[in-house]
């Protein structure tokens, strides 16, 4: 069983306290699976302050790609769309190197969240918000009644990501407040394709050459991708646990606050 989340903790003292917690998440056989002092959850190190917040809850699939690559993800309800790009762009193993837009419609869009000062994609008549001034919550889950929405990343490549919002269950919220309100990822299919790989045409022909060494482009491709000679290139590889102390430690962290101007400036996490 492959488990999300893990904890460490210094007694059984402690695990104790975490037991009403711990039944929220895990079923009567899943408990089997347990091991002291690490527990096979993410549970903020040592702290026992839940936090009482609620999650919105999204499915982000990104779309016309040869194999599933989808994320699930928890967020802070006052999450901006800043905040989202960049959680997004950690939960799939973006670099952050592109812009981006969130937008409500794929064609003709009404709302364009984005950097907001690169005249070139903007839509006639359309004035697109810098994407810390908007908010998830109000934008596009009440206003649009928690209708799907779109994530454009990298306008060369043109990575489409469609999202739509899931109804959080009792494990989320056991999740959420364990993790005292932090983006979580709470489920993860696929590996990201290569940043700069050439969009979806691109991906495709890596797809098709980087495991199969009678392929003409085997070899460049491989190089270009720095994959040990010898291993597998695995297309469900992805770190769960990774992506979620990633998460926490920008969550955590100044970058969290900043404004969109200043990403845009100074780069994803910088």
């Amino acid at each position: 069983m492959n488990y999300v989340f893990k904890i460490s903790v210094k007694s059984n003292k402690s695990v104790k306290k975490l037991i009403p917690h711990l039944n929220k998440l895990l079923t009567a056989s899943e408990w089997n699976f347990l091991e002291l002092p690490f527990l096979l959850m993410f549970v903020k190190r040592n702290s026992m302050n839940m936090v009482k917040v609620a999650p919105l809850k999204i499915k982000v699939e990104l779309k016309s790609v040869p194999h599933p690559v989808t994320r699930i993800i928890l967020v802070p309800e006052n999450i901006t769309m800043l905040q989202l790009h960049l959680t997004i762009q950690l939960c799939m193993g973006w670099w952050g190197n592109h812009l981006f837009q969130f937008m409500d419609y794929k064609n003709d869009p009404t709302i364009i969240a984005s950097f907001a000062n690169d005249p070139e994609y903007f839509y006639d008549g359309m004035e697109e918000k810098e994407a810390h001034k908007v908010k998830l919550k109000k934008a596009f889950f009440e206003m649009r009644e928690a209708r799907p929405f779109w994530y454009w990343y990298d306008f060369g490549d043109d990575w489409w990501h469609h999202i739509r919002f899931l109804k959080p269950s009792k494990r989320d919220m056991a999740i959420f407040e364990l993790q005292e309100g932090s983006p979580t990822c709470v489920e993860a299919i696929g590996t990201c394709p290569p940043e700069d790989v050439g969009g979806v045409r691109g991906y495709e022909e890596f797809c098709k050459a980087v495991n199969d060494p009678k392929h003409p482009e085997y070899e460049s491709f491989r190089e270009w991708a720095d994959i040990a000679e010898g291993s597998v290139y695995d297309f469900e590889q992805v770190d769960i646990f990774q992506i979620n102390e990633e998460l926490e430690t920008y969550f955590e962290s100044k970058s969290w606050k900043r404004k969109t101007a200043e990403v845009f400036a100074k780069g994803l996490f910088a």
